[in-house]
């Protein structure tokens, strides 16, 4: 019985929303088309106003971030560059005549046997096509011994015949 009840029960509020939504319908004033949204009129007057105006207001161009002055710039450019040369012309010169007259220190005999162990290290690795970590370690003890201008003098022949990939590089990190 109380499953029957039920049932009434939620066909009579059924019944009731459904009345309720006919008759308000039926009951509503018609609206004419231009009487339904006043409001939508006056925001497509608004948008409308809006348009123009952006249309005719002058759009400005795009800035890279802060406004440049290009002048300023350049002119600021102009003037390092020249205290830069002028730097260089007051200390350049004097340094490069300095060294240009100093004579190179005579080579010691430690510093002779050093080159020609070197350049023989690297005769015997191009001849035999390898050069690997036992080659590498005698070099690095050698040249400490050597001058700049004579390391490079050394490896000169070692570096062209491993970029001619005439030479195997079988070292456990930098060949030299």
């Amino acid at each position: 019985m109380a499953m029957t009840t039920r049932g009434f029960q939620v066909l009579a509020l059924v019944a009731a929303a459904g009345a309720g939504f006919g008759l308000a319908r039926r009951t509503a004033p018609a609206m004419l088309p231009e009487q339904a949204h006043p409001g939508l009129e006056r925001l497509e007057d608004e948008v409308q106003a809006l348009r123009r105006e952006l249309a005719a207001t002058p759009r400005p161009m795009p800035s890279s971030g802060a406004a440049l002055d290009v002048v300023a710039l350049r002119e600021d450019l102009r003037r390092m560059v020249r205290e830069e040369l002028q730097s260089a012309k007051d200390s350049g010169p004097a340094t490069a005549s300095r060294e240009r007259m100093a004579p190179a220190p005579p080579a010691s005999q430690e510093n002779l046997e050093a080159l020609a162990k070197a350049r023989r290290l690297m005769d015997e690795s191009v001849s035999a096509r390898r050069w690997g970590d036992r080659e590498r370690e005698e070099f690095f003890a050698l040249r400490g011994r050597l001058t700049a201008q004579q390391t490079v003098q050394v490896l000169q022949p070692l570096v062209m015949a491993i970029n001619s990939q005439q030479l195997r590089v079988s070292t456990s990190g930098p060949p030299f």
